[in-house]
């Protein structure tokens, strides 16, 4: 009883250190919209989620002199982009991928460094999927835009969907 006591114990302790650092995310990452790519119709929405693709992935494939998806090794790196006035991400260049863990120093007051992976010649930049409640899906349709919090190792985490007045999209009917 005592070993099953401390286990639990271990795994509350690693729950909640995930989520306070996820909250700090939150709270204290800057703020970034990242453009959507447009994804096949037919496949758009899927039940409770819509599948999210990235104009700027094409971006760094078009940079890596690569096709997107034929990419055969694996890879992580920064790209670097430079907001507009409404925070609108816009591809710049890509880090020089020097194989450490650390985000590009020097860069201008408008830029910031986005980590990304590729994988299987799969980018993966940040979240592939927006769940929402069942039956609210119509309200997202008019998605343009990601809205995320980057913190200072350059990781994108999703926060809503914008649309192209730039107003978060909310899934409440009115």
């Amino acid at each position: 009883i005592i070993i099953a006591l401390l286990g639990l114990a271990l795994v509350l302790v690693v729950m909640t250190r995930n989520i306070a650092k996820y909250e700090n995310h939150l709270t204290t990452g800057d703020t970034v919209l990242l453009a959507l790519a447009p994804v096949d119709p037919r496949g758009f929405m899927q039940g409770d989620y819509m599948t999210l693709s990235y104009a700027l992935e094409r971006d760094v494939f078009a940079a890596l002199n690569r096709d997107l998806g034929s990419y055969p090794t694996n890879e992580d790196g920064y790209v670097i982009i430079a907001l507009d006035n409404n925070k609108v991400a816009q591809f710049v260049r890509l880090a020089a991928n020097n194989q450490t863990a650390n985000q590009p120093k020097n860069l201008a007051t408008n830029e910031m460094a986005i980590h990304y992976r590729i994988r299987n010649g799969a980018m993966q930049l940040a979240t592939n999927a927006f769940f929402f409640q069942e039956g609210h899906g119509e309200a997202f349709e008019a998605a343009e835009y990601g809205l995320f919090r980057v913190n200072d190792k350059g990781e994108p985490l999703l926060t809503n969907l914008v649309d192209d007045d730039f107003e978060v999209i909310s899934s409440k009917n009115d």
